[in-house]
């Protein structure tokens, strides 16, 4: 467990903040394991794996609301940062600030739905979090096949709930949704830590799996995506190593992939690097880059292009799955198309 950088005493602003919380929402905390932390919440953080034993890493308060810091409709957001602190007021959600890596604070507005609380904080908090504790976090989604982590990184949107949610019919484990934490171990490599035991999905995503949204309840959010269980969930808990990142992306003819080497390599996993430009604005870009460059090093990254829409993800497993049976030997920069 990586240890939380060190922090001078809390300035003033932070002890009060503290008296301010409610007290009925401290009462109520809960323990969970979040990429590799220890998370004490006082927000009912729903599916995530019970937390590695030890002392918490992470505090989540509960503020008492807080005036508008600009008008704006629903989802809008504005960003602040200060002394190394974010602050994520998000108009009709939440506000939220981020500190030390070690705590993060949370003012729901009245009214505001549970779903679209957790989502801000399980995602772009808990991203910032990531980075001000030195781990890099990639924009992706992770299954594990033959107990060697896969991962697909892309911005929202490009379909990397889809093709996992795919693969896990064809046999493979589900590890991550969205964000893939970057934690180093004593062999060199990097693994991915098991998320919560769903991911989220769209209806057009939903159709191409020929599955229904009846029954499942909202992720929160303006995109009108779904929480989906997954049962196929690794038995053990501990991190799965990564083998392979692919970088989807969008292209005319048929789904291939370019294997990609050195500085290419780090420059695209610096790309896909979750929220970027929070950790730029932290003064944390030469962080990132020292990440990207070591992850580099000890897995296979490849971009993986194919047409939009879901009528050839057939053919993107099909290229997936044998690309996977490929040696390291094999590894160059090239391109594989379909046969």
């Amino acid at each position: 467990m990586r240890e939380a950088p060190t922090r001078d005493a809390a300035p003033d602003r932070e002890r009060h903040a503290e008296d301010r919380s409610s007290s009925s929402a401290q009462k109520a905390q809960h323990d969970v394991g979040m990429y590799g932390l220890r998370v004490r919440s006082a927000i009912d953080l729903q599916d995530w794996p019970t937390p590695p034993a030890g002392d918490p890493d992470v505090f989540v308060h509960v503020d008492a609301p807080l005036p508008a810091t600009f008008d704006g409709i629903t989802f809008n957001a504005r960003t602040t940062f200060e002394n190394g602190e974010v602050h994520i007021d998000v108009r009709g959600v939440a506000q939220y600030r981020a500190a030390g890596g070690t705590s993060i604070r949370v003012a729901p507005e009245p009214g505001a739905k549970p779903e679209d609380v957790r989502l801000y904080l399980t995602g772009a908090m808990f991203g910032v979090i990531l980075h001000q504790r030195g781990i890099l976090p990639l924009h992706a989604s992770c299954v594990a096949i033959d107990g060697q982590g896969v991962a697909f990184a892309a911005p929202s949107g490009s379909g990397k709930s889809t093709i996992v949610a795919a693969l896990l019919r064809r046999g493979a484990t589900f590890v991550s949704d969205d964000i893939c934490a970057m934690t180093p171990v004593d062999s060199g490599r990097s693994c991915v830590w098991p998320g919560a035991a769903r991911m989220k999905l769209d209806t057009p995503g939903m159709a191409a799996l020929d599955d229904v949204t009846d029954g499942l309840e909202p992720a929160g959010g303006p995109r009108g995506k779904f929480h989906v269980p997954v049962e196929t969930v690794p038995v053990d808990p501990s991190p799965v190593p990564l083998a392979r990142v692919y970088l989807l992306t969008f292209g005319e003819g048929p789904p291939r992939l370019e294997h990609l080497n050195g500085l290419e390599a780090i420059s695209a996993l610096v790309d896909e690097t979750y929220l970027l430009t929070y950790a730029t604005s932290l003064g944390l870009t030469s962080q990132v880059f020292r990440r990207a460059a070591e992850l580099s090093r000890t897995l296979g990254v490849s971009r993986l292009i194919r047409p939009r829409g879901f009528e050839h993800l057939d053919a993107v497993l099909d290229l997936i799955q044998r690309d996977l049976r490929d040696t390291p030997s094999n590894r160059s920069t090239h391109h594989q198309e379909m046969q």
